[in-house]
């Protein structure tokens, strides 16, 4: 029984990592697209990658940590 629980808590965080990867991907998409004020500088394409390895970070920070405290 607890192997099967933690194949349906493995398998509901990757899908969960998959929606907000999709949902910071639409962001980038949205931000990179949006018409901006001549007088406006376009945002850096190292700022765009720096956002998306920032997101990377946080979620395997947050996987690592909820794997942790459910392993104790």
């Amino acid at each position: 029984m607890q192997v099967d629980w933690i194949r349906k808590a493995a398998r509901n965080l990757r899908n969960k990592n998959y929606e907000v990867e999709g949902a910071v991907e639409d962001l980038l998409q949205t931000i990179c697209s949006y018409t901006l004020d001549p007088t406006v500088h376009p945002i850096p394409m190292e700022d765009i990658i720096r956002l998306s390895k920032y997101y990377n970070w946080s979620m395997y920070q947050a996987l690592l940590h909820a794997t942790k405290f459910s392993l104790n």
